[in-house]
């Protein structure tokens, strides 16, 4: 009996945060979901061993009992930081999935959209085509002080960026910088064409302070709900026919079986350990 095909004969577009929900599956199964099936097994066994105990020829359960406290106590523990580390990756997944809401009203306006575009152990987390430009996307989702401890508030001096008080550095700058770069390249070699590619930085749910002059023409660092504003004030800069162009090949290289997936990235988001930013690609 041949055996059945499916009808579906490419990859689908990415979603939102979909590296990020790699990220979190493959940090649960190698590591969440060992580290709470021990401790089951071993009381089970340590069930066994006192229901042995209670019988008129008691064995000594007093080994495995020291045995498995010690066990539980330790998966527990990793458990806890476990936790950490999944709800860094829920947030950091939701904030992508937030943006991706504001973003995808633009396609009213007959702009492209596209989510978590990977390369080789990196992603953009959105890419936006329109006549005003291309735009790489790179999504920070931080937790807010608590009340008392700073204000929530960003801001950018010099390309550095504190959050609350808390100093990130250029870190998130340089990263969509090499993104974006990154995209140019992408595009310059699979169109033959050069298309104007701006690097974006936002923090959902975090005021941000107003950009001078001079900042606005490097970086943006926003609020994502003011970056379709900022875009739609942008001058045309690219016909809509090279729109189209740069969406088919960007389209098809997501879709190709030779693109980039996730496989690597997910290990790559958790080797950094850092819920600020993902790898970025190398620079050249």
């Amino acid at each position: 009996m041949r055996q059945a095909k499916s009808p579906l004969r490419q990859k689908s577009l990415r979603l939102p945060g979909q590296s990020l929900d790699d990220a979190f599956n493959t940090l649960w199964d190698d590591r969440g979901l060992f580290l709470f099936l021990y401790p089951v097994v071993l009381l089970m066994l340590l069930g066994v061993e006192w229901l042995r105990w209670l019988r008129p020829a008691p064995a000594a359960p007093w080994f495995t009992t020291i045995a498995i406290v010690l066990v539980t106590t330790f998966c527990w523990w990793r458990l806890y930081w476990l936790r950490k580390q999944l709800d860094a990756l829920r947030q950091g997944r939701d904030g992508e999935r937030a943006v991706a809401e504001i973003l995808d009203n633009v396609r009213e306006r007959g702009w492209r959209v596209f989510h978590d575009v990977v390369g080789d152990g990196f992603n953009i987390d959105h890419v936006v085509l329109s006549p005003h430009g291309i735009y790489a996307i790179e999504t920070k989702t931080i937790s807010k002080p608590r009340r008392g401890e700073g204000q929530p508030t960003i801001r950018v001096r010099s390309e550095r960026i504190t959050a609350g008080g808390a100093d990130l550095g250029s870190a998130p700058v340089d990263q969509a910088k090499a993104c974006a770069d990154w995209l140019f390249r992408l595009l310059k070699v699979s169109t033959g064409k050069t298309y104007p590619v701006k690097p974006c930085v936002v923090f959902p749910g975090w005021f941000v302070e107003p950009m001078g002059k001079d900042a606005a023409r490097g970086t943006w660092v926003l609020n994502p709900k003011a970056l379709p504003i900022f875009i739609g004030n942008e001058p045309s800069r690219i016909q809509e026919a090279d729109i189209h162009l740069a969406a088919f090949h960007l389209s098809s290289y997501i879709r190709s079986p030779w693109g980039a997936d996730s496989t690597g990235l997910a290990k790559a988001i958790l080797k950094r350990g850092d819920r600020h930013a993902h790898p970025a690609p190398a620079t050249r």
